[in-house]
């Protein structure tokens, strides 16, 4: 047996762990992230093929889940469990509030109904940042997206927790002002009759109406008692002449 072989054999099983560390890195840099992107523009493409851009978005490459939030698309698209379960898209009005998170403790909070907290960003370490999205949705309440755990530096690309931080605040405030506008727009209830279109005075022309045939003038009091009018020819009403 040649006395390089265990030599060889330790270098082939190091630069095929090598390798196999690049692909994990690659996977998860590079891949992971692409086709959670590629899932959040499919879910935020409409019917007829128009593409809404995401007003913010996060991506957790890790437990493959993500989430973006578009307000002219009206619509937020929430990723649980990439390739095995498909994108769930909510409107506006389904969106209840959201929760940020650091170590477990709730530093911001803000709702459609009850009591709202400001985002405190003052925590001086910071080793884990959460958000949770709150939906009306029976089946699916929430949706809790890690933004940063230093056990996988890879989640969401971040490149540390501050950069975790500033997306956290990015999707607070937006959430924020999504809940000030939507909370006194009612929302279309399905099936209802359309309303009716507002009348403008330039459309609005009125039915021509038949004036009432005007009174004769009244006659005066001389001409009243006046004699009517003599026919000619008539002998009785003719003047008498005087013969000489």
């Amino acid at each position: 047996m040649p006395t390089y072989l265990p030599t060889l054999i330790i270098l082939s099983a190091a630069m095929l762990a090598i390798l196999v560390v690049l692909y994990r890195l690659y996977d998860s840099r590079v891949e992971q992230p692409k086709k959670l992107e590629d899932e959040l523009r499919e879910g935020l493409t409409d019917a007829d093929g128009r593409r809404y851009k995401a007003d913010v978005m996060a991506l957790e490459p890790v437990r493959k889940a993500a989430a973006a939030s578009s307000y002219e698309g009206n619509r937020v698209i929430i990723v649980r469990n990439f390739g095995k379960i498909p994108h769930k898209p909510y409107s506006m009005h389904e969106l209840l509030g959201i929760e940020i998170f650091i170590d477990d403790k709730v530093v911001g909070r803000v709702m459609r109904s009850g009591q709202h907290k400001l985002l405190d960003d003052i925590a001086p370490v910071v080793n884990r940042v959460t958000m949770r999205l709150i939906f009306d949705d029976p089946s699916d309440p929430d949706f809790e997206l890690v933004l940063w755990d230093p056990h996988d530096n890879l989640t969401a690309r971040a490149e540390g927790p501050r950069a975790a931080m500033n997306n956290a605040r990015k999707w607070f405030y937006h959430v924020e002002a999504v809940l000030r506008r939507t909370i006194s727009a009612p929302q279309p209830v399905v099936g209802a009759p359309a309303a009716a279109a507002p009348v403008r005075l330039a459309d609005f022309v009125p039915a021509p109406t038949t004036a009432p045939p005007s009174a004769p003038p009244p006659m005066s009091a001389a001409a009243s008692h006046a004699a009517p009018p003599k026919a000619e020819g008539d002998v009785l009403n003719a003047p008498i002449i005087p013969y000489i």
